[in-house]
C-alpha cells in the first residue's frame, strides 16, 4: 500500500528490529498530529546494509538516506540507545518526521507532542497533554487529562498513564503498567511490567510489582 501524493513525506525507519517493522506498520494508514500530512516509508536504516528487502524496502545505512526524506526512529528498548542514534542522526544534518499518530489511535483536542514521536494503533490520549519528542506510545495505551510525558521516554503496550502524571526523559514504562493520578516518574527510571505506580519513583529508579516498589537504583549511564 502506498500513501505517495501531495501531503505525503517520505519516512526512513532508524532500525531494522520487531518495533521498526511494526512502525513500518504505522506508517502506511498514519498522519502527521494536527495535520492532514501522511507518510510514505521508504527503507529501514541499520548499521550495515542488507542485501535483501525487509517489507519490500531496502535496508540501508544513514548515508543511504536521501535529502527529501525524514526520519523516525523504529528503535525499541532502552531509551538511552534511541537517544544516542536519534542525535548521532541529527548532528548530521538528518530532519526527522512530526509525530505520527497511526490508524486507530485518538488523539483529543490540545494534546501538544512532539517530532519524531509514534502513537500506535488503540491508544487515546484525552486532551491537555504534552508528549515530548522521540517518545514510542505503544498499543493500547491510555493517557489521561493534564499528563506530562518526557523526551525518548518509552510506554510499552497496554499501559494506563493517569491525569496529571509526569513521566521523565527517557522513562521507561514496561507492558501493561499503571500509574496513578499525579504520581511523578523521574528521568530514566524503568517501571516494570504489570507494575502499579502509587507514588513518585525516583531518576534512575527500577521499580516492580503492586503497588511498585523500587528494588534498585540504577547508574547515570
Amino acid at each position: 500500500m502506498s500513501n505517495t501524493g501531495v501531503g505525503t513525506i517520505k519516512v526512513a525507519i532508524l532500525g531494522a528490529g520487531g518495533f521498526a517493522r511494526e512502525v513500518w506498520w504505522a506508517l502506511l494508514d498514519a498522519q502527521a498530529h494536527q495535520s492532514a500530512l501522511r507518510f510514505e516509508p521508504v527503507m529501514f536504516v541499520d548499521r550495515e546494509p542488507r542485501a535483501t528487502l525487509l517489507k519490500g524496502l531496502p535496508v540501508g545505512t544513514l548515508a543511504d538516506v536521501s535529502g527529501d526524506t525524514f526520519l523516525v526512529c523504529g528503535i525499541g528498548g532502552m531509551t538511552d540507545i534511541k537517544d544516542r542514534v536519534v542525535s548521532a542522526a541529527r548532528a548530521e544534518g538528518y530532519r526527522f518526521a512530526p509525530a505520527i499518530i497511526a490508524a486507530g489511535a485518538r488523539v483529543g483536542p490540545d494534546v501538544e507532542i512532539g517530532e519524531g514521536t509514534i502513537v500506535c494503533a488503540g491508544t487515546i490520549a484525552t486532551t491537555d497533554i504534552v508528549i515530548g519528542a522521540h517518545v514510542a506510545v505503544n498499543l493500547d495505551c491510555t493517557i489521561g487529562h493534564d499528563a506530562v510525558i518526557g523526551d525518548f521516554v518509552t510506554v510499552s503496550p497496554g499501559c494506563h498513564i493517569s491525569g496529571g502524571v509526569h513521566l521523565g526523559s527517557h522513562a521507561y514504562i514496561g507492558t501493561g503498567a499503571s500509574i496513578l493520578e499525579h504520581v511523578r516518574i523521574g528521568n530514566h527510571a524503568i517501571l516494570g511490567a504489570g507494575a502499579v505506580a502509587t507514588k513518585d519513583i525516583g531518576e534512575y529508579a527500577l521499580a516492580v510489582g503492586v503497588p511498585a516498589v523500587v528494588k534498585k537504583i540504577r547508574h547515570a549511564a
